[in-house]
């Protein structure tokens, strides 16, 4: 009889042992942001503590395009999906090896990895990634004059190349940054480029009154940079002389801020005219 209970004892220790056994929650490395055309690398990393692995299962979205099965043989296998290239031949219960991205893969992933018997445990963890196709050069800079007194008012323009997604760009004056008065965005149809997804050319402007502080010995550096991520960086750079250099700079560079708002949204018709050259003669 003691012999019976001893063991019923440790049939209910050892389903409790068993019980609290669980899958750990699982960490991914997905990147933020990767170049057009590169192979990169989705990691997916797990605890299963003891249990045996049932399957593991990488989405994008909602849809599923990778998925590793250690019971069936072949234990690999894809599911088409538009612009997802998977390399069987690096990828692992891990690891999922992608070749040649293009930006319409830009989106979330998500690794979803279930324990077997006898839990049967699911969890899931997700990672958003930026597929960026960057600007082909240089952003442009159109500024009304190179040579200003103090006290005059002048405006300049920043326009980017087709991107995706848009840039952000950003104002400098001797190497200090400055707010933008002005910024639009404009979408490129696909029938310009050779991805699917569309692009943006940012517009961005900056209104300035000349201060006598402005110059540092008669000249000035009027630049915008345009990024995206830590992928790409373009700079575009103006120098303004002083008309009538005066001694002892004393004041303070200041935004204009005197005219209309439809004065200081307004791109003047030879940037205009550059955006549709950029556009007619980009080619990816």
């Amino acid at each position: 009889m003691e012999s019976s209970y001893n063991q019923w004892i440790l049939f209910i220790f050892s389903s409790f042992i068993i019980g609290m056994k669980s899958l750990k929650e699982i960490e991914v490395k997905i990147p933020s942001a990767v170049q057009v055309g590169e192979t990169i690398t989705l990691q997916c990393n797990y605890d299963l503590e003891g249990e045996p692995l049932y399957t593991v299962k990488w989405y994008k979205g909602t849809r599923e395009f990778y998925r590793f099965i250690p019971k069936e043989l072949p234990n690999t296998k894809v599911f088409a999906l538009p612009g997802i290239d998977v390399d069987l031949s690096k990828s692992t219960p891990n690891e999922v090896v992608l070749r040649n991205v293009q930006s319409e893969v830009t989106g979330r992933y998500k690794c979803e990895v279930s324990s077997d018997a006898p839990n049967f445990d699911t969890k899931f963890n997700s990672g958003y990634m930026y597929v960026v196709d960057a600007p082909l050069d240089d952003p442009s800079l159109l500024i009304e004059k190179n040579y200003v007194d103090i006290g005059d008012f002048i405006s300049g323009n920043c326009t980017t190349l087709p991107s995706y997604p848009a840039t952000n760009v950003s104002w400098y004056l001797n190497g200090i940054r400055i707010p933008e008065s002005f910024s639009r965005k404009l979408e490129v149809e696909p029938e310009f480029l050779s991805s699917r997804r569309k692009h943006y050319v940012m517009i961005s402007g900056v209104e300035l009154q000349i201060m006598e502080s402005t110059f540092q010995e008669g000249k000035a550096a009027l630049s915008c940079v345009a990024s995206l991520f830590n992928i790409y960086r373009g700079e575009r750079k103006a120098i303004l002389e002083e008309a009538k250099p005066r001694p002892k700079p004393s004041s303070v560079l200041s935004p204009r801020d005197d005219r209309s708002e439809s004065q200081r949204l307004e791109i003047p018709s030879l940037q205009i005219l550059i955006i549709v050259l950029l556009l007619m003669h980009v080619h990816r």
